[in-house]
């Protein structure tokens, strides 16, 4: 029967109901499969039939088929093609045209998708694939069912692994196969595309762990509708899809995660009345079947009409090698638009060169713009109104945050337990919560010290108690220095502040960062060395570049202990390991230079640093071994509050020449041995745990050296 003779038979519902269409192809699959059948006809017995699929029951599952016209046995198609004349196309011949489908990739697609349409062909197949347990049509019954002799050859070639049905995963292999040859590989119609031609709700069941799901609060979204990039995106989609050579359309929004990327996506879709399929990037990399889930994506991208928007990708971007020729295939084959949310406005350079490429930036807010943005938030909030102005101002000056870290920030403190009720309390708790915002990662690779001693309670020599001074003085006015007065306009570099401390182990570098720290009332994070450095080429400047990122948008201190293992001279290339080891040194000496925050640097070891890096170094502070005034202050702080009985300071301390951190142990160990004794700390405790700290350290310590109190001493 030809085409036109089919359309005038079909009722009239057919012309215009997908469901019927269907109905019509699926009884002429039902008149190829009686054919088959009737050229295999077998006898089963009784106790088989659980089984088996005999003979008695295929007539039987057949007898009562789809009614249609009687019509001879050609192209499945012929159903559809017929219908399509009416009133509009059927969906499976709408989607073999975005595909690019054959007719006997279409008929494929058709058979494949019968079991899930009507069970009865279950059973069918399972005969026909002389095993009950196989349910979907192999590759060997699509090429007897569907084409001629001759030309199965190639029709099994387009069933094939490269073939278009399985690139674009539209047809996949059915957990039911076992076969060990590609002939016998049964398959089955992709979740995505049989909703689709169903016309059914819901996405592909492979890509739920991948969607986006909304996170972000009513106050990001508030905060994000003041950004125009939606706008841009919504005019350039337009513009883009009136076009009339659809070429692929690769857009990258770069921003930090928090500025609004997905947003900015879904409300250029939503003012075009367009869906959006986003997708998270991270979770689709740690996929095992990674790249034919992001088939499936496109696939459904394209078949909803809806760009697709992969967050976070800036991990693909980091894995270049592994997911740009994939995510290009895909694309150049799909022509479809693809929506990146990445951190860098240059993540996806060189990616897709013949697609139409197109960089959307949304910037780090400014200074007044967090501060506008704080000041709507703090609005919102239960908060004293006359504290407003002055926190949001604070706020927007330390804390380098997105519209949605923002958002987020406010959102912890608003969901505690308990409220904020004073200022001050507001105060405290929505700077506990900015930090812990900003820098969620730099505690993976620094190591957090609370810091618990003041400036008044390190003890140095004038000069250098002044340089301590000068830092906490430069840090506490540098915006009104730079900004204010304009000083940033006179040099290009980083506006921060880079010190470095440089003496013998013990002479108080570590307290005096942690007393800067706490003077400024910033939170005080020590660089790792061993999770920073990595044997792996570019992982140690990726690691550090997360550091001082963090350090910056978090207001915090950051402290390099041992600075010469990172900031050591560059030495001349014999190998390639130092050159990969002077790369990491010019990396850091860049970086540091373009640095915004605090960096404190520790060494005992001056003259190993490169020279490079010295000339970065804003102020440098001396910490030598304490004189006879110093350690006698030492020696009397490190027994403050403890019980003491006629300690003579004065003679330990002129008598002994040792650096803050032999007396700090010393004292520790005194206090041990008269908490033995249950005695108040004496003399003898005193001198004992120091002698044992001297030979610790290598020195010899004769009790002539002791002085009047040798007799104090235990006897060897």
């Amino acid at each position: 029967m030809k085409p036109d003779d089919l359309a005038a038979a079909l009722p009239p519902s057919v012309l215009l109901d997908d469901a019927a269409l269907l109905d019509a192809a699926l009884a002429a699959l039902e008149r190829r499969l009686v054919a088959q059948v009737a050229g295999g006809r077998r006898s089963v017995a009784a106790p088989l039939s659980a089984l088996v699929v005999g003979d008695d029951e295929v007539d039987r599952l057949l007898a009562g088929g789809h009614p249609g016209p009687d019509y001879e046995v050609g192209s499945l198609l012929c159903a559809l093609t017929a219908a399509w004349q009416g009133d509009g196309p059927a969906r499976l011949i709408e989607l073999a045209a975005r595909f690019g489908l054959s007719d006997f990739e279409t008929e494929c697609l058709l058979v494949c998708a019968a079991p899930d349409l009507d069970r009865r062909f279950e059973r069918v197949f399972g005969y026909l694939n002389d095993d009950v347990a196989l349910r979907y049509p192999s590759v060997d019954l699509l090429t007897r069912l569907l084409a001629p002799r001759a030309e199965r050859g190639h029709c099994a070639g387009l069933l094939a692994r490269d073939g278009r049905l399985a690139r674009f995963a539209l047809l996949l292999p059915a957990a039911d196969g076992r076969s060990a040859s590609a002939a016998g590989q049964t398959l089955r119609v992709a979740d995505g595309v049989l909703r689709f031609l169903l016309n059914q709700d819901g996405a592909d069941a492979a890509l739920l762990p991948l969607w986006c799901r909304p996170t972000e609060s009513s106050l990001a979204r508030a905060l994000w509708v003041q950004t125009d990039v939606a706008a841009q995106l919504s005019a350039l989609l337009r513009e883009h899809l009136a076009g009339s050579r659809r070429a692929p359309l690769l857009v990258a929004l770069a921003g930090r995660p928090g500025s609004g990327r997905r947003h900015a996506a879904e409300e250029a879709c939503r003012a075009l009345a367009m869906p959006c399929l986003a997708l998270d990037a991270r979770a689709l990399a740690k996929q095992p079947e990674a790249e034919a889930r992001l088939a499936a994506a496109l696939r459904d991208a394209l078949l909803l009409g809806a760009p697709l928007y992969l967050a976070e990708a800036q991990v693909l971007a980091d894995d270049a090698a592994t997911w740009r020729p994939i995510v290009q295939r895909l694309m150049y084959e799909l022509g479809w638009i693809v929506l990146a949310g990445v951190e860098s406005v240059d993540a996806l350079a060189g990616w897709c060169p013949a697609a139409r490429r197109v960089v959307l930036e949304l910037p780090a807010l400014s200074s007044d713009e967090r501060r506008a943005a704080w000041s709507t938030l703090l609005a919102a909030a239960a908060m004293p109104t006359e504290a407003q102005p002055a926190l949001a101002e604070e706020l927007a000056a330390k804390f380098l945050l997105t519209a949605g870290e923002l958002a987020q920030a406010m959102q912890q403190v608003l969901d505690a337990p308990r409220a904020p009720a004073t200022a001050a309390e507001w105060s405290v708790a929505l700077h506990t919560a900015a930090a812990d915002v900003a820098a969620p990662r730099l505690a993976t690779l620094a190591q957090p010290v609370v810091p618990r001693v003041r400036l008044a309670d390190v003890v140095l020599p004038d000069a250098q108690a002044r340089l301590l001074a000068d830092i906490v003085r430069r840090v506490r006015h540098r915006r009104r220095v730079m900004e204010d007065w304009a000083f940033d306009r006179q040099s290009a570099r980083g506006q921060g502040l880079v010190a470095l401390f440089c003496g013998p182990s013990g002479t108080g570098k570590t307290m005096a960062a942690e007393a800067i720290a706490h003077e400024l009332g910033m939170r005080l994070y020590r660089v790792d060395l061993a999770g920073v450095v990595s044997k792996y080429i570019g992982e140690t400047e990726k690691n550090l570049k997360t550091v001082l990122d963090e350090a910056e948008r978090a207001h915090a201190v950051i402290f390099f202990d041992e600075a010469d293992a990172l900031f050591g001279k560059r030495s001349e290339v014999k190998d390639a390991h130092d050159r990969y080891a002077n790369i990491e040194i010019n990396y850091l000496l860049q970086r540091i230079e373009s640095y915004s925050g605090v960096a404190l640097l520790a060494t005992n070891l001056r003259h190993h640093l490169d020279e490079a890096f010295l000339r970065r170094i804003h102020l440098t502070v001396e910490f030598a071994a304490p004189k006879v005034p110093q350690r006698r202050v030492l020696w009397s702080r490190a027994f403050a509050g403890a019980p003491v009985d006629e300690l003579d300071l004065d003679f330990i301390a002129a008598r002994f020449e040792v650096n803050g951190g032999t007396i700090r142990n010393a004292a520790l160990g005194a206090a041990y041995l008269a908490a033995d004794a249950d005695a108040p700390i004496g003399m003898r405790q005193v001198l004992a745990a120091l002698r044992q700290e001297l030979v610790k350290g290598g020195r010899r310590a004769p009790a002539a050296d002791f002085g009047r109190y040798a007799d104090l001493l235990p006897i060897d």
